[in-house]
């Protein structure tokens, strides 16, 4: 890249994003894959869009904005045909400071977002209308059904709707409902331990025991 160049692509409202794609869109590219550049932009365009699969027409539009891609219209839709228009800064600083801008990644991503949508072979060409205007060419072929195979959960970019709410004019009730006490459990009885009676030794009575006279004879 030259310095003229350099200077060219910095000399803009958002010099780091668009320094970035136009030095890969309009100088690597070209240079790496030189007459096939376009055809092989439009296979990887259809390969990114197979990694973001959009739920409609809407959200392809939304995503072309946030990829820096441009302002993606839909100006026209008849039977199995569509006109997009692509506007927007980038786009026309890149029709300003190259000769030859390619825009069929963009139109292979828009091809691969239509056909997963429809469900049918879809084709489309991105030209240029006197360096001023890129217009993408979409047709589909509704005899053409593609096999249908497991495929990931379109990506939903729109605002999805509220969840639903309580109706205005009801009443909320919002008086606790009472609890219900749960009957008492009937606690056992505690018992108090009785204490053992000591155990005596058997005594003898007065009259049980020998007289005087008798011991003073076994004495003797």
């Amino acid at each position: 890249m030259t310095h003229s160049l350099y200077s060219q692509l910095t000399h803009n409202d958002q010099p780091t994003a668009y320094l970035n794609q136009a030095t890969l869109r309009d100088v690597l590219l070209p240079a790496i894959l030189g007459s096939e550049n376009s055809e092989i932009s439009y296979w990887a365009g259809k390969q990114l869009a197979t990694q973001f699969p959009l739920a409609s027409v809407d959200d392809l539009c939304t995503f072309f904005a946030q990829i820096n891609f441009g302002q993606l219209t839909l100006t026209k839709h008849k039977k199995e045909t569509y006109f997009f228009t692509l506007t927007g800064q980038i786009v026309t600083d890149r029709l300003n400071d190259f000769d030859e801008p390619d825009f069929q990644l963009e139109a292979g991503f828009i091809a691969q977002t239509v056909e997963s949508q429809l469900r049918v072979v879809t084709e489309a060409k991105a030209t240029i209308d006197n360096h001023k205007n890129v217009t993408i060419f979409v047709q589909t072929d509704s005899k053409a059904p593609i096999e249908t195979e497991a495929t990931p959960e379109p990506i939903t970019i729109t605002d999805a709707p509220a969840p639903p709410t309580a109706a205005a004019n009801q009443p909320v009730d919002e008086t606790p409902t009472p609890v219900q006490p749960e009957p008492p459990v009937e606690q056992p009885t505690p018992t108090t331990p009785q204490p053992a009676e000591p155990e005596t030794t058997p005594t003898q009575s007065v009259s049980d025991l020998p007289s005087r006279r008798e011991l003073h004879r076994k004495k003797h």
